[in-house]
């Protein structure tokens, strides 16, 4: 139950990172003077990086193990959030975003298949409900986490990256200690 538990806010917590930068464009596009056409690129940029890490990524850790496809995902992500902290350029934005897509899109498979593992047998649905659950559950906090420190609290782009980059540091350690299910 607990190793359970911990993939699931795992889960929510990659997909709450995906959604965070969206109230912070508006301020980035402030503080660099950018094109709203320069905006439409960073979230295809995204896409783009999602898209093609589920195409490649997603039988990964069927092949090598959930844990190690995982922190690599993980790892990956810590890059994109510390890009995203010392962002100061559209060019760093760029990157990180696309950083981020190919991570979400490994952990996302690789998140959903160990719940399946790991899903309790006294309860056959939970998997499935979980996996629908966390996406939109994480995507909803990260929009509006975000929104709510860019309005109220002191220096929205960087607080929300570094409340991001601690969480990513507990996701690391819980897959460190999780068993490996595949």
């Amino acid at each position: 139950p607990a190793a359970f538990a911990a993939i699931a806010a795992i889960f929510v917590t990659f997909m709450a990172a995906s959604a965070a930068p969206s109230p912070l464009y508006v301020v980035y596009q402030q503080l660099w003077g950018f094109r709203p056409s320069t905006l439409t690129v960073v979230f295809a940029v995204y896409v783009l990086g999602l898209v093609g890490s589920l195409l490649v990524l997603g039988g990964l850790s069927d092949h090598v193990g959930r844990r190690p496809v995982l922190a690599a995902a993980i790892a990956l992500e810590g890059v994109s959030l510390i890009l995203f902290l010392t962002a100061g350029d559209v060019a760093v934005l760029f990157t990180a975003r696309l950083l981020q897509g190919i991570a979400t899109g490994a952990a996302m498979t690789t998140l959903g298949a160990a719940l399946v593992d790991l899903n309790p047998p006294h309860a056959p649905g939970r998997a499935g409900l979980y996996n629908s659950l966390a996406p939109v559950t994480g995507l909803g906090l990260g929009a509006l986490g975000c929104g709510f420190l860019v309005q109220y609290a002191p220096e929205p782009t960087r607080l929300v990256w570094a409340l991001l980059i601690a969480a990513m540091v507990f996701a690391a350690i819980a897959v460190a200690v999780l068993p490996e299910t595949s």
